[in-house]
């Protein structure tokens, strides 16, 4: 599971490297103030939308890769079974990402 983190008025995402193969992507920081909407995802696999570009889903385990849609791009890394968050961003694209509930709070706590 990527590790999700607020770290200097910065969000910080490190993926697992398997994660990192299909999101192209060791980590990913977005400023605070470019996040315009947090909601936490119980189905996450159910929110993704639009065309795999790269990565993979296996069933029942996780998907993670970027995800291209009407909305743009949404990288992903989700685990089955585990809550998410859903995070819209300007100028970053959407994530959806696997994270503990204190950091999905502290995200919501940060946009309203």
């Amino acid at each position: 599971m990527a590790t999700t983190a607020i770290h200097d008025g910065r969000l910080v995402i490190e993926f697992t490297a398997w994660e990192r193969i299909f999101t192209w992507q060791r980590r990913f920081e977005v400023p605070l103030g470019a996040i315009r909407e947090v909601r936490r995802e119980r189905h996450p696999f159910l929110t993704l939308h639009g065309v795999r570009i790269a990565g993979a889903e296996m069933a029942g385990i996780g998907k993670a890769g970027i995800w291209m849609g009407r909305r743009g791009r949404q990288l992903v890394a989700v685990r089955s079974g585990r809550a998410a968050v859903w995070i819209v961003t300007e100028g970053y694209g959407e994530v959806l990402v696997t994270a503990p509930d204190d950091v999905i709070a502290a995200l919501a706590a940060v946009v309203t």
